[in-house]
């Protein structure tokens, strides 16, 4: 009678392995494929409110992002984000720093207050899975500090 139970269960259990297989294989594609368009955004040739805003497009949608990114950014088709100013830069603030004075500079480049900016960041932390924490070191590390 056991005997009659597990043989009935073996296709159904198998189909169940293979399913779970294929999503962990999809589940890696998808995660690589993500890091690497994150990271070929930053080792682009673009600069760096195009790098930021390409990097904020990939963090938001994740594999979606990834993918326009890799059809608009990598075809030569970049969209062009000007600021008012033409000679303005994007500096990490001295001024108004809580941390590493990322939001403070995001804020000063874009003329919007940094505490906006700092609630968006820590939405984009919690809704994202902690992606807002390793976007705010990689910005820690590419925006200059201000002089």
């Amino acid at each position: 009678m056991v005997s009659e139970i597990s043989i009935a269960l073996f296709p159904v259990l198998t189909f169940a392995f293979f399913i779970v297989l294929f999503l962990t294989a999809f589940t890696i594609f998808i995660l690589i494929f993500w890091i690497w368009a994150m990271v070929d955004c930053l080792a682009s040739k673009l600069d760096v409110p195009n790098k930021l805003f390409w990097f904020a497009i990939i963090l938001f949608f994740n594999f979606l992002g990834a993918i326009v990114y890799l059809i608009v950014a990598k075809n030569k088709k970049v969209v062009v984000v000007k600021s008012k100013k033409a000679k303005k830069r994007l500096y990490r603030s001295r001024r108004d720093r809580i941390i590493a004075g990322v939001c403070g500079g995001l804020g000063d480049y874009f003329d919007v207050d940094p505490t906006l900016i700092r609630i968006v960041w820590v939405l984009i932390t919690v809704f994202g899975v902690g992606s807002g924490f390793l976007a705010y070191l990689i910005c820690w590390i590419i925006i200059p500090d201000e002089k």
